[in-house]
């Protein structure tokens, strides 16, 4: 080769490898440390520079295969104040009696600083903190030293699970953005899975395979004289089916306003059981439909199991409905739980432990306190059933799987009706449930026999109806005086926020919902009776909604009830609109004009629908003898939207805002 021609190709080579990124763990660069802000996103606050998953199996004698996860993570911090990416938190797995439970190790941990040169900072293991959550997890908890701004964090840890069925979602996506992300899923050819992703943003799922040994030792007892003891080695040979993604730039997933919980829409991928084939073996088939899921779990002696026993309740249930109707042995038996029962705060399928340790200890998690529920009404005779489903949080499948699955609540057939009921809450009402389990994917009631049907998880429309009377005063202040009623999941709410406040607690929360104004007089009724709307009175000066110049009066006239301000402010939406729920609110205001002045200009009425009745909204605006008169309604009647509405709705809010924030011009006479 010509020696010009080998100098510049070693120039080449030398420069394009210098400028490669090295993502070997602990190799750092000054670079990275240098770097102030995000080249994309210069406004965020944090950057993941590096993420890789590597998951591999293992194969022991005793055991047979468990998976090997190791997670390798650098970020970049570019502002440390009120960031959450400092504190890292990893949650295992604990089988029964810690006959199986999933391990962490490997666990290494570093910060980096530059300070004329890269300073390494080892994480102490004093610093690494072990607390057991409840019986099935134990989380590790450990938060990175000596952080500042511009600092790197890099972090790296290995878990060893034995539970195969299904692994945790790998997440290409965050709330910050990611320079490079990979994912490696090597698994043997006797363990097929299915690959179930999700997510806006495209990426391209690799697929190869490559042989591999397996070297087990056996051993062969002798038996008596004739046969000897044998020892030996049997190698098998088989595949390794490796799935792999790499993606690079990929963007923060920033929230919007009603997007629910946007981890819906993050890119993962998730790998789930489908068959088993081991040599000399029948293959085994997992979930292929919705029932087939159902019934699996229905199955299961921690689950369907434990609603067939019932003696340990018997005698409380039969004081409780005697005499009593079926509709009121339901509501009885409901608020009997939720008065007796404590909700520890998890979810999950199935049964931790057995229902009548749960009853005694009067503490359960959200599964566990319902499946009680649902065999105390069955053994008073009500038609009952289990509902399974996926709260908001755990995500949207569209697809069959037992992870779609992570909460049950119960249903009562009465009369041709539906109830939904949950009994860990103790604010919840028949079919008013709260907004983490109203996942519009819906879940599925199970039978005993096997049969299933889909159960949609929709909210009634809330209704929110408030008069408010205004009287304006010598000193041109006006004195609010609201009367309010609440139905529903905003009743729901609002018990929720209000519930074990004294009243002056209850003020400063509603100050915080009416653009804290002082609240007087505060009156609130039914507040634990869950079965009525919830009624709430105040008085308050709204001063700022009127502003006198010279001889005219120039009034806000929907005061701290009116929209001014457009949330929906983008031009173009990725999220869908998840209000939870639908809602109807109708105000009427009554402005009593003060001694001396007289209208001389008032907005026009307006009324705005959207398409295929999602919502309307009325403004109707009359004089009479003593002032003016003004009835609004605003109503969204569905609790989703797709993206493709937001161009009307924004318009429809627009439209809205500019509406209340006309004012009452008054003259004087």
């Amino acid at each position: 080769m010509n020696k010009l021609l080998l100098f510049f190709f070693i120039a080449s080579f030398c420069s394009a490898t210098c400028l490669a990124q090295n993502y070997k763990f602990g190799k750092v660069s000054k670079e990275e440390l240098l770097e102030v802000e995000h080249p994309l996103e210069p406004e965020a606050k944090a950057a993941i520079l590096y993420r890789n998953f590597e998951t591999t199996f293992i194969y022991a004698k005793e055991k047979g295969f468990t998976g090997l996860i190791k997670r390798q993570e650098r970020i970049k911090i570019y502002n440390k104040d009120n960031n959450d990416w400092l504190t890292v938190s990893v949650y295992l797995y604990q089988g029964a009696n810690n006959s199986a439970n999933e391990v962490l190790s490997g666990l290494k941990a570093y910060t980096f600083n530059f300070d004329g040169d890269v300073e390494k900072i080892k994480l102490d293991k004093k610093q690494i903190y072990k607390e057991k959550i409840n019986e099935r997890y134990t989380k590790v908890t450990f938060t990175m030293p000596n952080i500042k701004n511009g600092s790197v964090i890099e972090y790296e840890y290995s878990i060893r699970t034995p539970y195969l069925n299904k692994f945790d979602k790998f997440y290409f996506q965050e709330s910050i953005p990611i320079k490079k992300v990979g994912l490696s899923f090597e698994a043997p050819e006797y363990l097929e899975y299915k690959i179930h992703r999700s997510g806006w943003l495209p990426f391209k799922i690799n697929t190869s395979s490559r042989g591999r040994k397996l070297s087990i030792p056996y051993k062969q007892k002798a038996q008596g004289l004739a046969i000897k003891e044998k020892k030996g080695t049997n190698v098998f040979e088989f595949d390794d089916i490796e799935s792999s993604v790499v993606q690079n730039d990929v963007p923060s997933l920033k929230r919007e306003p009603f997007s629910g919980n946007v981890n819906n829409y993050r890119s993962t991928l998730q790998f789930e059981l489908s068959a088993t084939r081991y040599p000399n073996q029948v293959p085994e088939f997992y979930t292929s439909n919705w029932g087939d899921v159902a019934k699996q779990i229905y199955d299961s002696p921690n689950f369907g199991g434990q609603l067939r026993k019932k003696g340990f309740f018997k005698d409380d249930i039969d004081q409780l409905i005697v005499g009593l109707s079926k509709k009121e042995a339901i509501l009885r038996i409901y608020d009997y739980v939720k008065t007796k029962m404590v909700w520890d705060g998890f979810y999950g399928i199935y049964v931790n432990d057995n229902l009548s340790s749960v009853y005694k200890e009067t503490k359960g998690s959200l599964t566990e306190i319902n499946l009680l529920l649902v065999s105390m009404l069955q053994y008073a005779g009500i038609d009952a059933s289990p509902v399974i489903l996926g709260t908001k949080s755990n995500g949207i499948f569209l697809f069959p799987t037992q992870s779609g699955f992570n909460a049950v609540i119960a249903c009562a057939k009465i009369d041709g009706d539906l109830l939904l009921l949950d009994a860990s809450d103790k604010m919840s009402s028949p079919n008013v449930l709260k907004p983490e389990l109203l996942n519009w994917f819906g879940g599925r009631l199970l039978k005993e026999d096997g049969v299933s049907e889909e159960i949609k998880l929709i909210a009634k429309q809330a209704t929110h109806d408030a008069v408010v009377n205004v009287k304006i005063d010598e000193e041109n202040s006006p004195m609010v005086m609201a009367n309010n009623r609440y139905t529903n999941n905003d009743a729901y709410k609002m018990r929720k926020n209000l519930s074990g406040k004294d009243v002056s607690e209850m003020a400063i929360y509603i100050s915080s919902i009416y653009k804290d104004y002082e609240i007087l007089d505060l009156g609130v009724k039914e507040i634990d009776n869950v079965y009525k709307p919830l009624k709430l009175s105040f008085k308050s000066r709204a001063d700022d909604y009127i502003e006198t110049i010279g001889d005219k009066m120039y009034i806000s006239p929907l005061l701290f009830y009116g929209e001014e301000i457009n949330v929906f402010k983008e031009e173009e939406r990725k999220l869908p609109i998840d209000y939870e729920y639908g809602r109807l609110s109708r105000f009427i205001f009554n402005i009593e004009i003060p001694d001396g002045y007289q209208v001389e200009s008032m907005p026009e009425s307006l009324s705005v629908s959207l398409a295929g009745n999602i919502g309307f909204y009325k403004y109707i605006i009359s004089k009479n003898v003593n002032g003016v008169t003004i009835s609004v309604q605003r109503s969204i009647n569905e609790s989703f939207l797709e993206a493709d509405s937001y161009g009307d709705l924004k318009k429809f809010y627009e439209a809205i805002v500019s509406k209340e924030t006309e004012k009452i011009v008054l003259s004087k006479i």
